[in-house]
């Protein structure tokens, strides 16, 4: 039985991630969208430019171990397959962000 293929409002991952930022969040229910259009604080304007950077680098074959304090950042497409440690308040816990969640 073949795996089911990802997709979120009809939209597969490529597409999602080859849309704009804007056309990405007229798909999210209506408090993730308000979030967004609100703007990212520094502190996940910061994690995401770490978290491309350390996309690049597994894409050379490094791996990279990104810890992060931000809990409330709304998983973007460009997250998918990322690995990050995220602090609960006592400790890092490692997160697989899979395209589910």
């Amino acid at each position: 039985m073949p795996l089911k293929e990802f997709s979120y409002r009809g939209h597969s991952l490529q597409s999602l991630e080859s849309m704009s930022m804007d056309e990405f969040i007229n798909l999210l229910p209506s408090r993730q969208r308000r979030s967004l259009q609100r703007g990212l604080t520094p502190e996940q304007r910061i994690l995401l430019e770490k978290l491309r950077v350390a996309k690049e680098q597994q894409k050379q074959g490094k791996d990279t171990n990104l810890k992060t304090h931000v809990r409330d950042l709304i998983i973007l497409p460009e997250m998918v397959g990322a690995k990050i440690a995220v602090h609960n308040g006592k400790e890092f816990v490692a997160v697989t962000i899979k395209p589910d969640i």
